[in-house]
């Protein structure tokens, strides 16, 4: 999102399309994940036939994640590809109903990838207090409802009969990473404080350089066979 600059600015325009249009009807974070899609792949230059993509071609989760972490110019274009596409299919596009107007934002996750903080105005003219009066009738509620599970859907069907606490040693293509271990993760800091101990502490054990200027080491990464 940028500087607290940009932020201020960015609450600027929103109040200001507050003021002019109302609340927001709807809040939406539109969080693409880009180490899944062979898409992202593609244009990371990874050779994929999209039109048949296999699971053996898209490698494994760490894989995915080295190539796209690298090339983060091809990541920004996949991101400002799907979201493109799904400005104009869904939300001008209708499925929520008329939009009077709409407002984003765009941030970094911890990992560098790009996520989309959504605000839309629906076409209406109901305001809150409105809202609080209709809800009472029982006949809207019920249109209220049908509308809402209209446009928001979820699909646990792949979850059904399946218990989530069973590992496989079969590989796969779409897990997610697997975290580390608790002994892995205390190794690992142990390492990282270790190594800025080291690097800024003399020979009298006095630190030489200020603590916010020292750089953070890196966890290093190496592939897994």
């Amino acid at each position: 999102m940028g500087s607290a600059y940009l932020r201020t600015a960015l609450r600027t325009r929103i109040h200001a399309l507050i003021y002019n249009q109302g609340l927001p009807s709807i809040f939406l974070t539109l969080n693409p994940a880009d180490i899944h899609s062979p898409v992202a792949l593609y244009l990371a230059g990874v050779k994929l036939d999209l039109d048949n993509i296999q699971n053996e071609q898209l490698m494994d989760t760490y894989k995915r994640a080295e190539i796209i972490a690298s090339h983060p110019v091809a990541n920004a274009k996949f991101f400002h590809l799907l979201i493109t596409n799904i400005l104009n299919t869904m939300i001008i596009g209708g499925v929520l109903g008329p939009i009077k107007t709409y407002f984003g934002t765009v941030e970094s996750q911890g990992r560098g990838s790009l996520h989309l903080h959504f605000l839309i105005w629906l076409d209406h003219d109901m305001k809150p207090a409105d809202m609080k009066e209709k809800i009472q009738d029982v006949n809207f509620r019920d249109k209220l409802k049908a509308y809402l599970e209209d446009i928001i859907k979820e699909d646990l069907d792949d979850f059904e009969e399946k218990n989530a606490f069973e590992y496989s040693n079969e590989p796969r293509s779409f897990n997610t990473p697997t975290r580390l271990s608790e002994d892995n993760i205390y190794a690992a800091l142990r390492t990282i404080d270790l190594t800025g101990l080291g690097e800024n502490t003399n020979e009298y054990g006095i630190r030489s350089t200020p603590m916010k200027q020292q750089s953070s080491p890196s966890i290093p990464y190496s592939s897994p066979s």
